[in-house]
């Protein structure tokens, strides 16, 4: 009769600090913070019952997990998804612990989606001027909820202040463009193409970016003293 090989502990590597992650004979993956509960998990050849499986599983990688979270949080904010998706690409895979871990960030303040999202719509607004539709790709992206992004978006993100955005994007640009010559030459409609194409990848709507870039070929647009 065979007798089913016991799991044990094949390789063992330091992450961060305290934090390694130990590579079983089958090859699954847990990380661990390195203290009196898992040292003994920490020598390669050590067998792995199925009750120190749960261990490393269940409460020994929900403490790993909130070290890491620190860790993580302490470089910068996160989302909730981006959070799972880390804890996940380490090695926690329980969904209860991700679950616990997850929601006691949360209650202590550290995960918040809609303080996250504010904070990223006004850095976009001061830093990187951009219109709702970057805006809304960059916050979906870090897993934000289609609530809170339209929210922050309507809230931040007025008709009136996208296209005041536009219109100063437009007038750098134009600025630093010579021999535009008068409204509708040749010159000016490949800059407007520019311009256009320019304002569309900064995330503005189609009727903004299209407003302003008529303006432009006529020679309305503010501060275009260009050739007439």
């Amino acid at each position: 009769m065979n007798v089913p090989d016991v799991e044990s502990v094949a390789h063992i590597r330091r992450r961060w600090g305290r934090l390694y992650v130990i590579t079983t004979s089958s090859g699954r993956r847990f990380l661990v913070l390195r203290d009196e509960a898992s040292e003994p998990f920490l020598e390669v050849g050590t067998p792995l019952e199925s009750g120190a499986l749960g261990a490393l599983a269940g409460p020994l990688a929900r403490t790993a997990g909130m070290a890491l979270a620190y860790r993580l949080l302490g470089v910068r904010d996160r989302t909730e998804r981006e959070m799972r998706d880390a804890l996940l690409a380490e090695g926690i895979e329980t969904p209860e612990v991700v679950d616990d871990i997850v929601g006691t960030l949360r209650r202590q303040g550290y995960l918040d989606d809609r303080r996250l999202a504010s904070q990223l719509v006004q850095y976009m607004a001061r830093r990187k001027p951009s219109g709702p539709h970057l805006v809304r790709r960059k916050l979906r992206q870090a897993g934000v909820s289609e609530k809170i992004v339209e929210e922050e978006i309507r809230e931040a993100l007025s008709p009136e202040r996208e296209r005041e955005m536009a219109e100063e994007l437009a007038g750098r640009k134009l600025a630093g463009m010579k021999g535009l010559g008068r409204a509708g030459s040749k010159e000016r409609q490949q800059a407007v193409r520019r311009i256009h194409g320019y304002l569309s990848r900064r995330g503005f709507s189609e009727q903004v970016v299209s407003g302003i870039c008529s303006r432009i070929l006529r020679g309305t647009m503010p501060g275009d003293e260009h050739d007439a």
